[in-house]
């Protein structure tokens, strides 16, 4: 039981560390920013630096505002999530949940609404071989059924101007820290979805709400480490550790606009091919924002780049905010506590009809019931 008193003393003790003025940051990253967008040569220049972290690749004008006109054509929004019940020693099994959430909200003449949810159930024998059951193995399964299940969806919508949303990211970012043949063996099973969703031409996304990433920081960063390179002054203790692409794209990005397209240059994209390759720009949705990723296929065309923004922006009006198609999804897929309480109930159900005992640890039925 929180004891509330102490937590607001605790609160008050810890306040000035929660909430830094960082705007100090700000500033400089915004000097930094509109001397990189004035310089005609900066990709050049850094052409010619090594960093130990990645910089973005891009054409056209790095400050640059493109304008997101409101969709005015019919289209369908599709959006596929993900949840699971990890394994739980404590509940005398092994097994793991996974449950897929589908949407479909086709908006015209004839709105359709399709919504769904699958739930699969793996053992150790029905899990991937030479692999242990662990939270990594589990989430990376959840996101190889998510592009499965995303597969499906589109082909069901049967509309040319369907757009497909993920929430996360289309970079791999997990896998790369994995076991080398789990990271191999999901790697290829990602990237060979993707490619299926090329060969149908689908138009797919991965939205971002309040993004973290630091691509776009990177290039100002580049300029902080080697300031007379650029041509300008900066004290050696200066730094802009607490900035995100986010608040860069603030200094330009107006309303329901989105900034030039960016291609990703982390690690793990080297081992995409060229038409997978993930691209991303950051979109202004009116409330936030949001990073949209997409795959190369996508990135080189901008009528599709444009699609996207319209449908994503259209989605988050529709759902104050964020892509209602991605909310509801979320819904679907999400395991709830009265659901977690109904597998395990099912579980002994099934043991006891087999005539197997399910040995329950005394910390699980301790938690049922606790006693004075």
């Amino acid at each position: 039981m929180l004891n509330r008193t102490k937590l607001i003393r605790e609160l008050q003790t810890i306040s000035n560390d929660l909430f830094q003025d960082h705007s100090h940051e700000h500033q400089l990253a915004k000097k930094i920013w509109d001397l990189i967008c004035a310089d005609p040569t900066f990709a050049n220049k850094i052409r010619e630096i090594k960093t130990e972290y990645p910089l973005p690749g891009w054409q056209g004008k790095l400050g640059e505002a493109i304008p997101v006109e409101p969709i005015t054509k019919n289209y369908c929004a599709l959006s596929v999530d993900g949840s699971q019940i990890y394994p739980d020693k404590h509940q005398g099994t092994n097994c793991f949940l996974i449950n897929t959430g589908s949407v479909l909200l086709s908006y015209g003449e004839k709105p359709q609404v399709h919504i769904d949810s699958e739930p699969y159930v793996f053992t150790p024998s029905s899990s991937e071989d030479n692999f242990s059951i662990t939270t990594e193995l589990v989430n990376c399964k959840r996101q190889e059924l998510e592009f499965q299940a995303g597969i499906e969806l589109y082909a069901q919508a049967k509309n040319e101007q369907a757009v497909l949303l993920f929430d996360g990211s289309l970079i791999f970012w997990h896998l790369d820290a994995k076991d080398q043949n789990l990271k191999d063996q999901f790697l290829n099973s990602y990237l060979t979805s993707l490619d299926e969703l090329h060969q149908n031409n689908a138009l797919v996304a991965g939205y971002i709400s309040l993004p973290k990433s630091k691509d776009v920081v990177n290039l100002v960063r580049v300029v902080l480490e080697n300031p007379n390179k650029f041509g300008c002054e900066i004290s050696d203790q200066e730094n802009i550790n607490h900035m995100v692409d986010a608040a860069i794209c603030s200094f330009f990005l107006p309303q329901f606009h989105r900034t030039i397209v960016f291609k990703s240059n982390a690690s793990i994209t080297k081992q995409y091919p060229e038409h997978l390759k993930p691209h991303f720009f950051y979109l202004h949705v009116g409330d936030e924002i949001g990073r949209v990723e997409v795959p190369a296929w996508i990135a080189k065309d901008e009528t599709k780049v444009a699609t996207i923004a319209r449908v994503i922006i259209d989605q988050c009006q529709k759902g104050r905010g964020y892509p209602v198609v991605l909310a509801e999804a979320h819904e679907q897929a999400v395991v709830k506590g009265p659901d977690r309480e109904f597998f395990y109930q099912l579980i002994t159900k099934f043991g006891i009809e087999r005539k197997r005992r399910i040995n329950i640890s005394q910390k699980s039925l301790k938690k049922r019931g606790i006693g004075i």
